[in-house]
């Protein structure tokens, strides 16, 4: 359903990736979107679904922002313009747009972060702004202007209190049009402004970035997890000429060298924190299922990955580490089982030949067994 037309992963890497703008035309050669702003309407109004209205004009204030789930009469009190609905992790809903996100694998599966659907009418927006992550833009539906700069901005001043931050002052350098099958790329900190010339509907392809608080955040989970025995504070050349109440600058210095030391901590401990965050999903806040999953119950059938799993795996020379929804599993350095693994990471549909060659493979059978008993994964009739 899905194929990316005329694009060079190896040149786009190089000369756009993180660095520039690029604009791909009939990225999608004629593309239809597989879905309708109604059906879209209709996915906002359903729990759990993350999901805006942004209105410019005619609300109870300029750039109101209201947080779904919506019900039908929200959508019936709405202006006939300037307006815009967006619905997060649509992928998650809607199984037929997860498979586009296949087509953009030449980036890291940790690094995609979620595929947000919006719809318009004329003149709709969300106002001129600045991501902090890779984003994909591709037109699905009518026609839309993007206005955007060529270089990054760095401390980009914010209109004051709003709830959405919006640039106080947007000069754009460049102005295009897209049209349905077209895409746009914008690395981080690159302000962007699109506004919609009919109704349409953007597919935003987002990508994680995680920032060093979350790393370290991370890092000191697992510290905290394998009960290391952390290095406390030691001041063995003590100074006695200062004030009782003074912090000096030698004990700042021995509390940063305290965690300077910590962070150079073992290669499989940073493993850890790193798969685990990379992969922590809802899923992984929920307990054990008191329901185990027996070898049988795997052979019965197909298994389906559940929309919230994040599966990665990391290699050394001591074995393969899985991370899946913030848990790990060990498995053997070994040329079948990794041939297995990298099939199992490629699908989200695990048909019933697929699982019977890994269960025939112990150490990926145990792994299956707590894949589906930590539900992971789920059985393809469900």
């Amino acid at each position: 359903m899905w194929q990316l037309q005329g694009f060079d992963c190896e040149e786009f890497i190089s000369r756009y990736w993180q660095k520039r703008p690029y604009v791909l035309r009939n990225a999608f050669v004629e593309f239809e979107s597989p879905v309708s702003p109604e059906e879209l309407a209709g996915l906002a109004c359903e729990e759990d679904v993350h999901c805006r209205l942004v209105i410019e004009k005619d609300g109870a204030t300029p750039w109101q922002l209201r947080y779904g789930p919506f019900e039908d009469r929200d959508f019936l009190d709405l202006p006939e313009t300037h307006y815009s609905l967006l619905v997060s992790e649509c992928e998650k809903w809607l199984p037929e747009l997860a498979s586009l996100l296949d087509q953009f694998r030449f980036i890291p599966d940790w690094r995609i972060d979620d595929l947000m659907l919006s719809y318009a009418p004329r003149d709709g927006s969300v106002g001129p702004h600045v991501d902090e992550y890779d984003v994909f833009l591709l037109q699905a539906m009518g026609s839309r202007r993007w206005q955007y700069c060529e270089s990054k901005i760095e401390n980009p001043e914010l209109i004051p209190n709003l709830d959405l931050a919006i640039l106080r002052d947007f000069i754009p350098d460049q102005e295009i049009v897209l049209h349905p099958g077209d895409l746009l790329y914008l690395p981080p900190g690159f302000a962007h402004h699109g506004v919609a010339l009919e109704r349409c509907m953007t597919y935003s392809i987002g990508f994680r970035a995680p920032d060093a608080v979350a790393t370290l955040e991370s890092f000191a989970l697992e510290i905290e997890r394998i009960g290391s025995n952390v290095p406390r504070y030691r001041d063995d050349a003590l100074e006695l000429e200062r004030h009782h109440a003074e912090i000096t600058d030698v004990e700042i210095a021995r509390f940063r060298a305290l965690a300077i030391d910590l962070l150079e901590q073992s290669q499989e401990l940073w493993q850890d924190a790193v798969g685990k965050m990379l992969s922590d999903s809802p899923l992984g806040q929920q307990g054990d299922s008191e329901q185990p999953v027996f070898v049988s119950d795997l052979q019965a059938r197909g298994w389906i990955r559940h929309p919230e799993t994040r599966l990665f795996y990391h290699r050394s020379a001591q074995g393969i580490r899985v991370y899946y929804n913030g848990r790990m599993h060990e498995l053997p350095q070994r040329p079948d089982v990794l041939e297995h693994l990298q099939q199992l990471c490629d699908q989200r549909e695990w048909p019933g030949p697929l699982i019977n060659a890994c269960i025939a493979i112990e150490p990926l059978e145990k792994l299956l067994v707590e894949l589906a008993t930590n539900g992971a994964i789920l059985p393809l009739d469900e």
